[in-house]
């Protein structure tokens, strides 16, 4: 029985799909000519002259033929996708508009089912963008539940209906700017007066000019300056300032909108969609939970692809946090003034002048007599010349007994190249380097860190999901190599910011890249000498984040230009500033009040934040080359103890072989003696 029936099941479906898609709405296909001039006053109040038709599949091929001729015959452009048989193609079509950012316009036909797939579609697949619009033809309106949900705030849904024989009424989702999406009539036409207003949609900057006291829910985490944020016993938000507080209150007022700040599950922001989903704040945006995010929210090309982001408000530099240089070893201050390239020649120097010396004096001729030096006294001429050398070096005084012009010379040179250059400029260095101790070499280069991380140990961190994470964990090169040592390391991403701060106050082996605004603001609250800012990596603009399709982003955009061209925006952020001066000034006062000024001025000097007095620490170098000095005067005493203790052994031992030669003599004995010795 079963078997029987199911053909029969079949044929009636298939006859009423065709019924319901000849029903008096649909008869408006059945004369393509009557239904063109409505779409051809459509594409001009959309002042546009492009339109693309989706059609369902059951409409027939001859309908669509015609109708694309009438169009092509009023000058408008078409484009068809038939549904069901090419769905995936009019998918990948909206696709390519939504990153062409190109102004496009879909005309949906078809019966209520399908309609409402195309709507549920568009809304699951996320084909939302601003310069897309979608049109839908109703045979009767409200159109269906099913329909109507699937119509939100974001997208532009645009429905016109047929009332009567050559009427149709145009309802628009963006009349008012309450956020709930509902369908409006913002128009309608008829065949004799056509469309009642132009354009055929009202202007969204007009529309959301004045939000009427519509709350908004804002996300805020805790990230100084831009949020400060304190939280009560059960953890709900007590206070909330910042710079990017005081911003938003301004567009508020401006735009007169209400905001409800809460707290966000995950405390980041979210660098980029990664299988499907995404985290952070942005993740909420992304899902079409809140409407907007602001809090030092760089703009990347991985958010982008997310959230919309509007007008910069900040303009930051990528930059990395290391803890201050530490002061050098002052036993090594002696040294220092001079680049190790240069200590090499003066060493040399030191040791050719005194041979140089010699060989003038021994050569040298007073008038036309060569003066003639006896070969026992050139070793003593030869050490007086390099003794003459080295106190000449040693800024010593000292006597040249020669007579000869040539020697006179040499002595001359040797006191100007070391007095007056060699000795005057250690001198000076080695004066300011003792006034002013020296420090390690900082590591301001992307290079210089790479390298530190590599052979001295230094760890990098970076905030979890901030902007910086993106790019090291995306990027090349440079960035490739130093986040490849990162995931060597036994932590690298942390919560917030302040902690990579606290972290890097601590430990010198630690770094943190994030943002040189954020960095300049918490190095001082926690003490500008305990850290050292680099180079500018790279510039990086910080946004509002709205969601994909936000229709009131102009609106945003608008009011923050015009802050930015007030300078508003510029003072806003060094009122931040001034207050943190301002409470820091008064912590000082407390601090005074309750620690001794011997106990300070103490701490002041051990952090570095103010001139040190000279120690004997400070000449510790001194004494060490003194100790050096008189460890190598004991060397050489003991050496020429040894020397001349061995030569008058070898003396007496000759001394004794003589008289014993002469007591045999005496005696009659001949002994045959090597006196070579």
């Amino acid at each position: 029985m079963l078997s029987i029936l199911t053909p029969w099941f079949f044929v009636c479906w298939e006859y009423e799909i065709k019924r319901l898609a000849c029903r008096p709405g649909w008869s408006i296909l059945d004369d393509p000519k009557t239904f063109t001039p409505v779409v051809v006053d459509i594409t001009q109040g959309l002042q546009t002259n492009h339109i693309t038709l989706v059609l369902d599949h059951l409409v027939a091929d001859k309908v669509c033929t015609d109708l694309t001729i009438s169009l092509h015959e009023a000058s408008v452009m078409t484009t068809i996708h038939k549904l069901e048989d090419d769905e995936k193609k009019s998918q990948v079509d909206i696709k390519k508009h939504m990153t062409s950012h190109k102004r496009v316009v879909y005309l949906i036909i078809g019966p209520k089912k399908t309609l409402e797939n195309v709507m549920n579609m568009i809304k699951k697949e996320d084909l939302i963008q601003r310069n897309i619009l979608y049109i839908f033809l109703w045979n009767k309106f409200p159109p269906s539940r099913n329909f109507s949900a699937a119509v939100i705030e974001a997208v532009q849904v645009c429905v016109f209906v047929r009332t009567r024989a050559g009427n149709f009424n145009f309802y628009y989702n963006r009349k008012f700017p309450n956020g709930k999406g509902k369908l409006e009539l913002v128009n309608w036409w008829s065949q004799r007066d056509k469309l009642f207003v132009h354009p055929l949609l009202p202007q969204t900057e007009d529309v959301y000019r004045n939000f009427h006291k519509r709350r908004f829910n804002i996300p805020v985490v805790h990230k100084p300056p831009w949020y400060f944020v304190s939280y009560s016993d059960n953890n709900a938000i007590q206070s909330v300032g910042g710079r990017d507080k005081k911003l938003l209150d301004l567009i508020s007022q401006k735009l007169n909108f209400k905001l409800v700040p809460f707290d966000p599950p995950d405390h980041s922001q979210g660098s980029a969609i990664v299988n499907g989903s995404m985290q952070g704040v942005l993740g909420t945006i992304w899902k079409r939970e809140v409407e907007m995010f602001i809090g030092d929210l760089t703009v990347t090309y991985e958010r982008s692809q997310a959230v919309d982001f509007t007008f910069p408000t900040v303009v930051d530099n990528e930059v990395f946090l290391t803890h201050a240089p530490g002061y050098l070893s002052e036993a090594m201050a002696l040294i220092r003034p001079f680049h190790w390239k240069v200590w090499p020649p003066v060493v040399v120097t030191f040791l050719v002048s005194g041979p140089i010396l010699f060989f003038f004096m021994r050569n040298s001729r007073v008038g036309k007599r060569k003066e003639k030096i006896l070969k026992k006294d050139r070793g003593k001429l030869l050490c007086d010349c390099i003794w003459l050398t080295s106190a000449i070096f040693l800024k010593q005084s000292c006597f040249v007994r020669c007579n000869s012009t040539q020697v006179r010379f040499v002595v001359l040179t040797l006191y100007l190249g070391a007095t007056y250059v060699i000795g005057d400029m250690y001198s000076a260095n080695l004066t300011s380097m003792l006034a002013r101790p020296a420090r390690e070499t900082p590591i301001s280069s992307l290079e210089q860190l790479a390298e530190a991380m590599e052979k001295k140990g230094i760890q990098l961190l970076a905030e979890l999901h901030s902007a910086s994470h993106g790019n090291l964990e995306n990027g090349t090169g440079l960035y490739r190599r130093i986040w490849n040592t990162m995931k060597r390391q036994p932590k690298y991403l942390i919560s917030t910011a302040e902690r990579g701060i606290q972290f890097v106050k601590d430990n010198k082996h630690f770094a943190l890249i994030g943002g040189r605004e954020t960095f300049y603001y918490n190095t001082r609250r926690f003490g500008a000498h305990f850290f050292h800012l680099s180079e500018k990596l790279h510039t990086r603009y910080s946004a509002i984040a709205l969601q994909v399709g936000c229709p009131f982003i102009q609106n945003f955009n608008t009011v923050l230009m015009q802050l930015f061209e007030a300078g508003i925006l510029a003072k806003i952020t060094e009122d931040e500033y001034q207050k943190l001066i301002e409470d820091k000034n008064v912590n000082d006062n407390k601090k005074v009040e309750t620690v001794t000024e011997g106990k300070k001025a103490k701490e002041e000097e051990q952090d570095g934040s103010q001139p040190r007095a000279m120690s004997m620490d400070t000449l510790s170098g001194a004494f060490l080359v003194l100790f050096i000095g008189y460890c190598a005067s004991a060397l050489l005493l003991l050496m020429e103890i040894a020397y001349f203790k061995r030569k008058m052994k070898k003396i007496q031992t000759v001394l004794e072989r003589d008289r014993n030669g002469r007591a045999n003599q005496r005696s009659g004995i001949h002994t045959k003696y090597d006196y070579r010795d």
